[in-house]
């Protein structure tokens, strides 16, 4: 189905909303509007756009104007208020921690469904947000997660990107909770490093300094000349210094920054790496964290670096598609990664493994099942 055709007129009419995230994000359109959509719910999605509106595989896609401030981004949330009050619609599914509270309006206003969709652990997330002095942090989290946990009672339910995320909710006493993975689609790519020699080195996903921007480039430094090896970061940079982001000194480097790129142009790119790094630091917030990158990675049979956490090292090792290195040591990065690129039957077991354990296990259509069957649950409400 192309963007300009519309749906089927279906029986149940679901909106999904988001005032902080642009309209094809790949958890919100792709995996979760678009499944609903082919189960046959009518489902129409507001979220950041430079649109009005338009069909895309079977979704009604209806843009608001992307936020040029912190407060624009709160007046995000009460325009998606009050067109969620017109829309009609028989649930709702947000997925923006600050739209709770316009949740928890629209559940004693309309008493339909209405699910919130925790991506994060938001709690955990405020220890590591540069602009709040740290003597507030901890006193902040607390807060936050009172505030969270509260106003989810009130709802229909929860979904949740991880386990961890699950038990705060649970263990606050929220009724229903539904853990739905962030795993990726499936993913027809040719096989990592067919297409040529270059030696690529792929980061996928928002870039900054905890993501370890800096060791990923000081990285380059440590391995050695002969490989060649080219560092593409596509994602956009997060809080990145200017002297930080000099593409020239950074090309010299063979260092290459893509800013965000479409979503489809996403498989293009892991069709051209042969390492694809997941080096995230060691704070609490990333430790029991499932980033899609990893799964992506796999799925186009992209061996994997990523940083030894236990959960981490469980899904990699465990599906034997990649090696686990120290994230703050830009030399032993260096060292993992160029073990891979220089065994090249090594690297290619490791990417069938990836592959392998993505079709089985770590894959959308799983997960797909679980967001089915919640709804089915929620439609007595």
């Amino acid at each position: 189905m192309t963007e300009t055709e519309r749906g089927p007129t279906m029986a149940e009419k679901v909106m999904i909303m988001s005032s902080v995230h642009i309209y094809n994000d790949s958890r919100i359109l792709h995996k979760q509007a678009v499944s609903l959509a082919r189960a046959g719910y009518d489902v129409e999605l507001h979220a950041l756009a430079d649109f009005g509106e338009k069909w895309i595989q079977g979704v009604k896609v209806v843009g608001l104007r992307p936020h040029r401030s912190k407060w624009e981004r709160l007046v995000n949330g009460w325009r998606l208020y009050r067109r969620a009050l017109s829309s009609g619609a028989d649930r709702f599914h947000f997925h923006d921690p600050e739209l709770l509270p316009w949740g928890w309006l629209l559940k004693r206003k309309t008493r339909s469904s209405v699910i919130y969709d925790a991506h994060e652990d938001l709690p955990k997330q405020i220890h590591t947000k540069p602009w709040i002095p740290k003597p507030m942090r901890s006193p902040l989290s607390r807060l936050v997660h009172r505030v969270e946990k509260g106003l989810a009672k009130s709802l229909s339910a929860v979904v949740t990107a991880t386990e961890s995320i699950a038990r705060q909710f649970t263990d606050a006493g929220v009724r229903r909770v539904e853990v739905i993975k962030n795993y990726p689609l499936p993913m027809e790519v040719e096989p990592a490093g067919e297409r040529d020699e270059v030696n690529r080195i792929l980061y996928v996903g928002g870039i900054s300094y905890l993501r370890g921007y800096k060791e990923m480039i000081e990285m380059m430094d440590h391995l050695p000349k002969e490989l060649e090896a080219e560092l593409h970061l596509i994602g956009p940079l997060q809080h990145i210094r200017e002297e930080d982001r000099d593409e020239e000194r950074l090309r010299e480097k063979k260092v290459f920054l893509h800013g965000r790129i479409p979503f489809e142009e996403v498989k293009g790119w892991l069709s051209k790496g042969k390492v694809g790094l997941v080096c995230l630091h060691p704070i609490e917030n990333y430790r029991e964290s499932l980033p899609i990158k990893l799964f992506e990675y796999m799925a186009a049979g992209l061996p994997v670096v990523a940083t030894d956490f236990p959960l981490w090292r469980e899904i990699v090792t465990g599906s034997d598609c990649g090696l686990m290195t120290d994230p703050l040591n830009p030399e032993e990065m260096a060292e993992k990664v160029a073990r891979i690129l220089q065994d090249p039957e090594r690297r290619e077991e490791m990417a069938e493994h990836g592959r392998r354990a993505h079709r089985e296990i770590y894959n959308w259509q799983v997960e797909e099942k679980k967001l089915l069957q919640l709804y089915q649950e929620l439609s007595g409400e």
